[in-house]
């Protein structure tokens, strides 16, 4: 299995691939001071993702209950 870093660079480039199709879309989105991933990108992939989630038959709702079990046993992070 990669690692939790191989995997965060993964997610890094599914992130700026998706960047790269809304470039004419983003306004107000900028990272925070020390930061080069604005939460708010983040956020839209995801529920993007979960969009996709639902116009393939899964719950969104349950896509998000297993993620958070998956970050739970990850990095220990209950959200």
């Amino acid at each position: 299995m990669a690692t939790e870093a191989a995997r965060a660079a993964l997610a890094r480039k599914a992130l700026e691939l998706y960047l790269q199709e809304h470039c004419g879309e983003r306004r107000w989105r900028y990272p925070a001071a020390g930061n080069d991933v604005a939460e708010c990108d983040i956020v839209d992939l995801m529920t993007d993702l979960l969009l996709l989630a639902s116009r393939s038959g899964h719950d969104p709702c349950t896509v998000l209950r297993k993620t958070q079990v998956h970050l739970d046993a990850e990095i220990g992070q209950r959200c």
